[in-house]
């Protein structure tokens, strides 16, 4: 050793090198646990003053977020007994039943938990229905353990009940026999991966009900697992190619399956919906949908090859709406280059031009150039339409631009001013607004799917559960058992070691990292909870099938060992912990084709069935004001015309009205102008018929019925003992005497006469000595005394 370096040591250097190695050590948790909370220190400040601006909007507008409805209960019920729980909500209920109680938030289950156990006091039975298997929702705020803690915790099997549901009423036998092997050597797998580590529910405890009877009668199925590699780079095999062909991945070679799997599904009798395809994700169902109406507009047309899907028929996704957006914005920003460009180009593409990248977008073009193709006039158009409302505006466009001629866009277009003019009810008639809330929310709307299409469906996982399918094609069965290394979310987590406890609640960014810091158990838990999420997809996802099941798996290692590796497990062993239900899955799969396979697709009676689908290929657009006309009732009336022309106007019910309107001579222009407002006659024939009743008033005695100063009684009902009612058309009372008229506009009638003589004898029984009773017949201008 050196000499020099051999002094230092011995002069004290080798205490101090030790002295700060065991700070180090004894610090560097601490440390560790620092720099990770400041690294995301900031984004605590930033969301609490977000959380304060929108509770202040909330407030000074009197709402408040859905989201915090459940902390508002909480808050209202805090602390109080069910009684005065039930006093505040104006109800008493004595039995609760939750269904998907795994999917129950804390916040959620605490809101009920007393009025539960009080129902349960009083001798009431409750139910909680749930399955741990199947809790894929923790993102909404879902938590399992409250599940599993109940089932741990509370059952006893006198108060606390624990029933399972031991047979499977959906699929056929082999299916559900496939689904038990796999789903009891699945969690011994995790369990030996998590054998270290301390607090964790073992999974083969959360799967134990995982093993299913069979309906008896529902024998047979199908399950068909394909482990595909990679293609490798194969080299030129004829002289005319120059370069070699480019390798597949397996996500591609799984694609160029499908169609020929829902071919042979319908060779047996299925139809295209009947046939499920689920997805990890909106992107691998987008590549689905892509290769099948990539296929099916090549192929012949013996098969249906029609495919959709809530995130296929998304509005934003249609060139026709594009095309109206990037419209509006110009309409609302004429000098908008970029929005003009895109005008031009969805144009084309919602057409279906083929060659509409080679139209040219030069901005002096862009502004009433005939080269881009756009309608001549357009600019003028444009300038019209920047003055109309939202929804006429949109009608407009689609009218002039002739989009809602082709049939593609129909169902778009439909779906697009359902919004358009629901927005424009419930919040703005301006374009800006609009748009700004078409970027935040309207571009994510989708078409409505009809119930009975015939078409295969696509479905992500998570919006499958519940479902069912004859047929379920799980094309990329390859998703990470843990969170996706580039999505790693921030996890929010209360310290209990000080001085870090002085915070409160922290968020951390997920990452191993942790491991080293105080919040390991807390990364340890977080990784739990997302491989059972993980695995509780893949269960969903080989449950849904009725008949048959077909999956793919990418056969490498590496990015792939999550799900995948899993699988790949589970196929190699040769254990079968599921028994007489079960059977191992190695003795099914053929190691040389990396191919599972079990039973045999059932044959199914094809049924014809009558085609009674309406089908739009255009879209009708609403052409205002020529598409909307007023019915007046009494049109054409006072201008000249045959008897037949007046005979379909109810002139009398007419009449009736203008003289239900007029108190005194003074009133019949007002009286008349009400019935023009009401679309009862026209403009036009008002002035007639004020002139009209200004000459029949105008004449004695009818002038004394309707001068200015006396008291007028106009259709008031009199109450009969029998308790039936009539109504004179008009009585008058002035100086103690009654004067009753009827008013009649056709030929004489003798029961008539009648009809007068009762009203007559009525204000006589009411105590009324002097009355006088008349029948006017107005348009002979003929009176009759009663």
């Amino acid at each position: 050793m050196n000499p020099q370096l051999q002094s230092a040591l011995d002069g004290g250097f080798e205490k101090i090198i030790r002295s700060i190695l065991g700070y180090i050590d004894k610090n560097s948790i601490r440390y560790k646990s620092s720099i990770t909370i400041l690294s995301n220190i900031y984004a605590l400040g930033i969301l609490s003053d977000v959380l304060r601006k929108v509770h202040d909007v909330a407030t000074s507008e009197n709402s408040f977020l859905i989201s915090d409805a459940g902390e508002l209960l909480s808050l209202i019920t805090k602390g109080d007994q069910a009684p005065f729980i039930y006093e505040k909500i104006g109800n008493r209920y004595e039995n609760f039943m939750i269904d998907e109680f795994q999917d129950t938030s804390i916040l959620q289950w605490n809101n009920f938990y007393p009025l539960i156990l009080n129902s349960m006091g009083e001798g009431n039975d409750n139910l909680v229905v749930g399955d741990i298997k199947q809790s894929i929702y923790r993102f909404r705020n879902s938590d399992w353990h409250i599940l599993a803690e109940m089932k741990e915790e509370l059952v006893d099997n006198k108060r606390f009940l624990s029933e399972p549901l031991s047979r499977n009423w959906r699929s056929r036998s082999d299916i559900i026999r496939f689904n038990n092997s796999l789903f009891t050597v699945i969690p011994q797998i995790i369990d030996r991966a998590y054998s270290e580590s301390p607090g964790a529910i073992k999974f083969s405890k959360l799967y134990s009900e995982a093993v299913q009877d069979g309906p008896a009668e529902e024998s047979g199925g199908y399950v068909r697992l394909e482990f595909i590699d990679d293609e490798k780079n194969n080299e030129a095999t004829s002289s005319d190619d120059s370069l070699p062909e480019v390798p597949k991945k397996w996500k591609d070679i799984v694609l160029n399956r499908i169609p020929g799997i829902i071919e042979s599904l319908q060779d047996k009798g299925y139809r295209a919906s009947d046939i499920g395809i689920l997805v990890r994700t909106a992107k691998e169902g987008a590549a689905v949908l892509e290769k099948m109406i990539e296929y099916g507009s090549e192929a012949s047309g013996k098969y249906n090859y029609n495919i959709v899907s809530n995130d296929s028929l998304t509005l934003s996704n249609s060139h026709a709406i594009t095309f109206i957006i990037s419209v509006l914005k110009v309409l609302d920003e004429p000098d908008d280059m970029i929005s003009r460009a895109e005008m031009v180009r969805f144009y084309h593409l919602a057409k279906g031009a083929i060659d509409s990248e080679s139209v040219p977008l030069f901005r002096d073009m862009l502004t009433g150039g005939s080269e881009t193709g756009l309608p001549d006039g357009f600019e003028i158009f444009l300038e019209k339409a920047s003055k109309m409302p939202l929804f006429e505006a949109t009608e407009n466009i689609i009218s002039f631009f002739g989009t809602g001629s082709y049939s593609w866009n129909v169902a778009y277009l439909n779906s697009f001013q359902d919004i358009v003019l629901n927005f424009a009810g419930s919040k703005s008639n301006d374009f800006s607004s609009f748009l700004e809330w078409w970027e935040i929310s309207g571009k994510s709307k989708s078409v409505v799917l009809p119930a009975n299409q015939d078409a295969a469906k696509v479905f992500t996982i998570h919006k499958s559960k519940g479902l069912e399918f004859p047929v379920v094609i799980a094309p990329f069965l390859s998703w990470h058992t843990d969170h996706e290394p580039t999505k790693q979310p921030i996890i929010w987590v209360k310290p209990d070691r000080e001085p870090f406890n002085e915070l409160g609640i922290v968020p951390l960014r997920y990452s191993d990292k942790l491991l080293d810091t105080v919040f390991a158990a807390d990364y340890m838990e977080e990784n739990y909870s997302a491989c059972l999420d993980n695995v509780n997809l893949l269960y969903v996802a080989m449950t849904r099938a009725v008949d048959a099941l077909y999956g793919f798996v990418p056969n490498k290692s590496g990015t792939y060992n999550g799900i995948a590796k899993l699988i790949k497990e589970a196929m190699a062993t040769d254990q079968n912990p599921a028994g007489e239900k079960g059977f191992a899955l190695s003795g099914k799969y053929n190691a040389e084709k990396k191919v599972f396979e079990l039973g045999s697709i059932p044959e199914k009676l094809v049924r014809e069935e009558s085609n009674s689908e309406i089908v739009s290929t255009e879209y009708i657009v609403c052409r205002r004001p020529g598409s909307l006309k007023l019915k007046l009732h009494g049109e054409n009336y006072f201008s000249s015309g045959s008897e037949e022309v007046r005979q379909k106007i109810n002139y009398g019910k007419l009449m009736h009205e203008v003289f239900e309107k007029i108190d005194s001579i003074n009133d019949v222009a007002t009286g008349v102008q009400n019935l023009v407002m009401e679309g009862k006659i026209s403009d036009a024939d008002s002035q007639a018929l004020i002139g009209r009743m200004n000459s029949l008033l105008s004449a004695s005695p009818v002038s004394d019925w309707f001068r200015p100063g006396i008291k007028v009684m106009k259709e008031a009902e009199i109450l009969m003992p029998s308790g039936n009612t009539r109504r004179p058309d008009r009585i008058i009372l002035v100086d103690g005497k009654a004067v009753i008229i009827d008013f009649k506009f056709g030929e004489e009638k003798e029961h008539y006469f009648r009809q007068v003589e009762e009203y007559r004898d009525l204000m006589g029984h009411m105590g009324y000595k002097a009355i006088d009773a008349f029948i006017w017949y107005v348009e002979k201008n003929k009176i009759v005394k009663v």
